[in-house]
């Protein structure tokens, strides 16, 4: 097999395992425990894409109805034989594999349409209502054969539980009489061979009439059959033996008819339990929150976000460093280097198992991939040392070196730990670096892990290969697990020596012994990395702030356009206003006027007149007043600090400060918290003692606090704006594990609280609740203390 040293060497079975525990069926999970890695692009992508289908399915309609499927193989060969006669069991596993083939196939029908790739599996599913209603009516649950299940059997039964009444009134009244006597051993009616008996005391049993069948272990009682009750005991056989022949002759019927359907049956039972396979890896990506790769024939390998998938069932989103890295585009061979126990063969490792994933049709834990369908992997980790075999350490990755070099081309992914390594450096390195180069003129795709400095320098002049490092903190002195392309990483032995307090002096003497170059070439390589994440984190608090920046913008900008349709609103009302205060004193002016002419300009009216003009003008400058007042707001004050009410520039919204870092200040709006720089910030006048208490309310532990949070009915935005005040107040209370119920439904808001999850500081993992959590519907979620 192609694979099979990779699977084994990659612990491919171990994430099979996991996907396995979803599968509801026998069939199913055999089907899944010998899954082919394919090789053929469009193989393989069209199986993403059903699983997917698939994946789409579960979060709208919970699960398909999959269950009561058996592994009926082995009875269906058995009734392909002449004569054969299937027992009440195996007869009711056939039934309820049809019955679930039925509602399988009814179920996938109704979404043919959204799923058309799974249809395709389902629409060859045959359905025979005949035989499975003729099995229902024959077997029950147990695989009992049916009183019901022919008129012939229903009338034996009844007579013989006739027969058995009237036998044990008999019987019950023999046995008064011989207790009477005393000749009983026990007041009781028992059965030896079919038939009822009586037990006697062995010195009395020629007082009572009978046929003796056996005696008790002791000795001391034989079972009697008394002479009155033989011919109902006859009866009772007879009917007995009656019941049998019926019984046979129905199971025998049913046998024959589903020997006649076993080709079918056996087909139906193959694409059941792809079916189950299917649902499984479905329900294998819910967990860990999985993505369908691109798959082409020649193209190149590209993770992004990818998490090793071992790791992430012991360690969790929360627990796993995510892994980006490219190959195949501008270089096919990786040499990647760093501390020991720094996570190279880890990053290794991941590429090579999330391909074997890829290629057997599972979705991965990524947030983007795509790689080129191979037709080998090839993997060389670990020590196959052998004393039988005559191998040592070199020798066992030399043998595996000639093996790759025989058979690696264009088609195949190599990982190879640490090679070169197990002998002289230099003569390991130089062997190292002609395997590579033969590789990379083959185009193959390679990863490799070094500590030797030769292949570094090998790595970075040679076309077609590149460097990769593991980060190394300098300040904790220890690995960050994380991968950075374009650069070779420091071994750092000596860092780390230091970290497990090795002796100072012998360091010292190591350095020495190191010599100048090498110790400048590492300190080079330490200053570099240091540089760049120095570089690195710059570029991070970059875009934090850009992203303040951004939402600061779309919130001005939101403000602006408010403020913009309210000034023309005013205006327009203020326009309105006016010519209403224009025509009334237009029509006042005209009114005085008569009034003066018809008066002839009495001292009195002209007064009047004046008095109402001079309100009307009053009336004018009160609005004009009210119009062209502002809030009542200071300017900027240096005077900020912690507890201070104030007000983002020319917002409206008042917010306390309950943080100041250099110049920027940590605000509290409401419910939202937020940094801010304080040159955009102006004191505000309010009610100090009413927003203290506001913010103390707001950061105070709650008292009482659930350990579960329903988000059913919310929008997206509504509910994670409550999935993140419910965490805060979880932590604050010292919970370590909290439910989210989100329903079922369409699969949309899990998916929201999942990705909300993935990247909350607080989450150490969650998963899907089991069956007696709540299933699907509830996401389990644990907390970092």
């Amino acid at each position: 097999m192609p694979f099979a040293t990779a699977i084994a060497k990659l612990e491919f079975d171990r994430v099979l395992q996991r996907v396995v525990r979803y599968t509801s069926s026998e069939p199913g999970a055999s089907f899944l425990k010998n899954v082919q890695i394919e090789t053929a692009h469009e193989i393989i992508s069209r199986e993403l894409s059903t699983v997917s289908e698939m994946k789409s399915l579960l979060e709208s309609e919970s699960e398909i109805p999959i269950d009561g499927i058996f592994p009926i193989a082995p009875t269906l060969q058995k009734s392909s034989v002449d004569g054969a006669l299937l027992s009440g069991l195996e007869i009711h596993h056939v039934g309820s594999t049809l019955r679930a083939s039925r509602l399988i196939r009814s179920f996938l029908q109704k979404h043919k349409e959204r799923s058309p790739l799974v249809w395709e599996f389902a629409e060859t599913i045959e359905v025979d209502k005949v035989l499975e209603f003729n099995i229902e009516k024959t077997v029950d649950g147990k695989g009992e054969v049916k009183p019901t299940a022919s008129r012939e059997l229903q009338t034996i039964r009844r007579s013989v539980a006739e027969k058995y009444e009237s036998l044990r009134k008999k019987l019950g009244d023999i046995l008064r009489r011989v207790s009477d006597a005393g000749f009983s051993q026990e007041e009781i009616i028992t059965t030896r061979e079919g038939r009822m008996v009586l037990p006697v005391k062995i010195e009395h049993k020629n007082q009572v009439s009978g046929f003796i069948h056996s005696a008790s272990a002791s000795g001391a009682t034989v079972f009697i059959e008394p002479t009155e009750t033989l011919d109902l005991n006859n009866e009772i056989r007879s009917l007995q033996f009656q019941e049998q022949r019926e019984i046979t002759r129905l199971l025998k019927e049913i046998t024959v008819q589903i020997g006649n359907a076993r080709l079918w049956l056996q087909t139906n039972l193959s694409t059941l339990a792809r079916l189950d396979a299917l649902q499984a890896k479905a329900k294998h990506s819910i967990e860990v929150l999985g993505q369908a790769a691109t798959v082409t024939a020649d193209g190149h390998v590209n993770f992004k976000g990818a998490r090793h998938p071992l790791l992430l069932q012991s360690h969790g989103y929360a627990g796993t460093v995510p892994l980006d890295l490219t190959l195949g585009d501008k270089y096919s061979t990786l040499v990647i280097s760093g501390p020991n126990a720094g996570g190279k063969s880890v990053a290794m490792k991941c590429v090579g198992l999330l391909v074997l994933m890829i290629q057997s049709g599972l979705h991965v834990p990524v947030s983007e991939a795509s790689i080129r369908a191979f037709r080998r992997v090839f993997v060389d980790i670990g020590d196959d040392q052998s004393v039988e075999n005559d191998l040592s350490t070199f020798s066992s990755h030399l043998k595996n070196l000639k093996e790759i070099s025989l058979s690696a081309d264009e088609h195949s992914l190599v990982l190879i730990d640490e090679v070169g390594s197990g002998t002289d450096p230099a003569e390991g390195s130089a062997i190292a670096a002609s395997f590579l180069e033969s590789l990379t003129k083959r185009g193959a795709l390679t990863i490799a892990t070094t500590h030797h400095g030769m292949l570094k320098l090998f790595a970075h002049e040679t076309e077609g290969i590149e460097n990769g490092a593991m980060e190394f903190d300098h300040s904790t002195l220890a690995p960050t697990y994380r991968f950075r392309s374009g650069i070779p990483g420091s071994s750092f032995a000596l860092e780390m020596a230091q970290r497990m307090g090795l002796d100072p002096a012998l360091l010292k003497q190591a350095r020495i012994l190191l010599g100048p170059g090498r110790v400048r070439l590492d300190d080079l390589l330490t200053k570099l990395e240091s540089s760049l994440q120095q570089y690195e984190e710059k570029i991070r608090e970059a875009r934090k702030n850009e992203s303040v920046v951004q939402v600061l913008r779309s919130e001005y900008e939101s403000k602006l356009k408010n403020q913009s349709k309210e000034l023309r609103e005013i205006k327009k009302a203020a326009v309105s206003e006016a010519k209403e205060l224009v025509e009334k004193a237009n029509a006042l002016i005209q009114q005085t006027i008569k009034e003066i002419r018809e008066q002839e300009a009495s001292r009195d009216s002209i007064k009047t007149s004046s008095s109402v003009l001079d309100s009307l003008r009053r009336e004018i400058d009160s609005e004009e007043e009210m119009t062209q007042s502002e809030p009542e707001v200071r300017g900027k004050d240096t005077s900020l600090h912690e507890g201070s009410l104030v007000i983002l520039d020319e917002g409206s919204e008042t917010g306390e400060i309950i943080a100041i870092e250099k110049e920027t200040a940590t605000v509290v709006f409401g419910a939202l918290k937020m940094r801010v720089p304080l040159a955009h910030l102006f004191q505000a006048k309010d009610d100090r003692r009413g927003r203290s208490r506001m913010s103390a309310k707001l950061f105070e532990k709650p008292d009482n606090i659930q350990q579960d949070l329903d988000l059913r009915g919310m929008t997206g935005d509504e509910a994670l704006s409550h999935l993140d005040k419910f965490i805060d107040s979880a932590i604050l209370s010292g919970l370590k594990r909290v439910d989210i119920i989100h329903g079922k439904g369409t699969g949309a808001l899990r998916k929201k609280v999942g990705d909300f999850l993935s990247s909350h500081p607080h989450v150490r993992s969650f998963r899907l609740g089991d069956w007696n959590e709540g299933g699907v519907g509830v996401t389990v979620v644990d907390l970092l203390e």
